[in-house]
């Protein structure tokens, strides 16, 4: 059964489906229906009336991992919390 890319109003991949062409279906409003057989095509990808472009990779920022002495810190407090409680 062919693939098919749902794209909304702005040109974006939303979904991937399988459907035979022929039965009756239509897609969702404001969105249109292109056969991606032997196509690389992904949700995200962009179409621009003729072909799909892959959306760069986002990157990231490393979080910061925090030192012994903050973890140490950390775990001094929890114990004078947990102290108080008893």
């Amino acid at each position: 059964m062919p693939n098919f890319a749902l794209i909304n109003n702005q040109n974006i991949v939303e979904n991937v489906i399988s459907w035979d062409g022929l039965s009756e279906w239509n897609p969702p409003e404001n969105m249109i229906c292109v056969n991606i057989e032997n196509l690389e095509c992904g949700i995200g990808c962009i179409y621009d009336g003729s072909i799909f472009i892959k959306p760069k990779p986002v990157e990231l920022e490393p979080t910061p991992q925090p030192t012994k002495e903050e973890l140490l810190a950390q775990l001094n407090a929890l114990s004078a919390q947990i102290q108080a409680l008893t």
